[in-house]
């Protein structure tokens, strides 16, 4: 589970970086759509406020009608129009003017008043089937577009006649849905508009029709124009909907919107009361996010934190390694203690061993010995024995000696130049300690013997060892012969010397191995059969 530290406190830190930071680019990012809400909203109180302005300028109209009653003509209204300053101050509204209202079949005196207004030889148009009519018999400023629309009967058209009825019923000015004004008479055409707002001669006719209407006609992509061009230019692009009926109508869309509108812009969507009528703006940035947002800080932020998030989980994993180290270190330096110490016993063992071998040679010795002399050369050749055997094995760490490096040192010991007429093969089998030490006195034991008395010296007869391994698992064994071919032996020996005893004590008692003595007509030969697991 420590390995997994380092990791875990990465993933930790960088999920809480991760948080954080979004937290931060959340609350940059809100902070950006509210300054686009913000101007979302100035770019819509341009437009409203806009026609709040151009509908006092209705309203003001209304009054001066009310207060000259139905006795007001083309040269009176044109000086009040003239002094409101519609052309100059007060773009998008293409006018303003007054429709009479009548009933069909009464279009002389409409007709009248245009040809004594305004010199114009023009019948009510077009033709209707409505009982009412509402020709327009006053609109100022005069011009081409304004010129066009005078004697046009708005109650014929239903939009029109829809709102000038509701305009009456609910007393107050009302805009039309979005419609084509007369006035358009040249091929680039707007979307355009009419606010009507009813007026009655004795102020008091609740209950019936109006003498007309006082009305202005908008063209929405002036109007719109006028609010949201003059300066500060607002960063934005908007569409405009009258959504009071349902279906979405669109009355305004920017120049070049879909080019202006940014790829990944917010969008807003703000809904206003429009003299009775229901309007929707969708208004879009014309630069991302960022441009309304300096993110640079939470790049910063996730920068430092993933550098933080990196330095925790590396002073973990080196604090993890170093940990490790240290115990690591620890159970070295005991198991080196518990080495030695093991050492030590073992050196202890194998030294209480040899001395006790080493003793028992001697007292064995001294007792076959007829003089000092005779004892000293026996004594000290089966020390050097053993000591042959002792530095094989301290050539690998007291572990292994090979049992034909062993029994090639002790025949080189005994026959020195003489080895070469010797005949010694077999697998390489590596003994331990024990069948090393065993095995080198009987080498040497049995090399001394076919030296001193089976004429290996004087050449009359020699010496052949083999070995093999036999049997397979626990009943595998090792079987060595040892051949003195030419040492003629007429029968077994009464009596057993030392020599004897120690290669049988050696072989039986320390390896629980078998010895078997062959004499015949060619020479001499000893069988050692000893279990495999007792010098492995």
């Amino acid at each position: 589970m420590k390995r997994f530290l380092p990791a875990t406190v990465f993933l930790v830190v960088a999920l809480l970086g991760a948080g954080i930071t979004w937290i931060v680019y959340q609350a940059i990012r809100d902070t950006a759509e509210a300054e686009f809400e913000s101007l979302a909203n100035e770019a819509v109180d341009r437009v409203t406020s806009r026609v709040d302005q151009h509908l006092s300028l209705l309203t003001a109209t209304h009054s001066f009608f009310a207060a000259n009653g139905r006795a007001v003509g083309s040269a009176a209204f044109q000086t009040f129009i003239s002094g409101l300053d519609i052309e100059d101050q007060y773009d998008g509204i293409q006018g303003i003017g007054y429709a009479e209202m009548i009933r069909t079949g009464d279009e002389a005196r409409a007709e009248a008043m245009l040809k004594r207004e305004y010199g114009l030889d023009r019948t009510i148009w077009p033709e209707t089937d409505q009982q009412y009519r509402t020709p327009i018999v006053l609109l100022e400023p005069h011009d081409p577009r304004n010129d066009k629309a005078l004697g046009y009967d708005m109650f014929n058209e239903a939009q029109r006649r829809e709102t000038m009825q509701l305009a009456v019923k609910n007393r107050a000015a009302i805009a039309s849905p979005p419609v084509e004004l007369v006035q358009e008479i040249t091929t680039v055409k707007q979307v355009g508009f009419l606010v009507y707002k009813p007026f009655f001669a004795d102020g008091a006719n609740a209950g019936g029709m109006p003498d007309g209407f006082v009305y202005a006609p908008f063209r929405a992509g002036d109007l719109h124009a006028a609010a949201l061009e003059n300066p500060p230019i607002l960063p934005v692009v908007l569409k405009t909907y009258d959504v009071t009926d349902g279906e979405p109508q669109l009355l305004y869309q920017s120049p070049a919107f879909d080019q202006l509108r940014a790829p990944n812009a917010m969008v807003d969507t703000v809904e206003a009361d429009i003299a009775g009528r229901k309007w929707r703006f969708v208004v879009s940035s014309t630069g991302s996010a960022a441009a309304y947002a300096d993110f640079l800080p939470v790049y910063a932020l996730c920068a430092v934190l993933i550098v933080l998030a990196g330095s925790l989980a590396a002073g973990a994993r080196w604090q993890h390694k170093a940990v490790d180290s240290a115990v690591a270190l620890h159970e070295a330096s005991r198991r080196s203690l518990e080495e030695k110490e093991l050492l030590v016993q073992e050196m202890r063992h194998r030294i209480k061993n040899s001395i006790s071998r080493m003793m028992a040679i001697a007292r064995q010795t001294a007792a076959t010995s007829d003089t000092l002399e005779a004892f000293s050369t026996s004594f000290s050749s089966r020390m050097n024995a053993m000591a042959n055997a002792q530095d094989l094995l301290a050539r690998s760490h007291w572990g292994r000696a090979d049992l034909g490096d062993l029994l090639k040192t002790e025949l080189g010991q005994v026959f020195g130049d003489q080895l070469q007429k010797s005949q010694v093969e077999g697998p390489q089998i590596n003994l331990n300690e024990r069948a090393t030490q065993a095995l080198g006195l009987v080498f040497h034991e049995l090399a001394t013997n076919a030296l001193k008395y089976g004429g290996v010296a004087d050449e009359n007869a020699k010496l052949a060892v083999r070995w093999t391994y036999e049997g397979k698992r626990d009943k595998r064994v090792l079987k060595l012969v040892w051949a003195e071919k030419g040492n003629i032996v007429p029968a077994p020996p009464e009596t057993k010397g030392f020599g004897t005893r120690l290669v049988e004590a050696s072989v039986r008692g320390e390896l629980g191995g078998e010895i078997e003595r062959r004499f015949g007509d060619d020479g001499m030969s000893v069988i050692f059969t000893i279990p495999a697991k007792s010098i492995n």
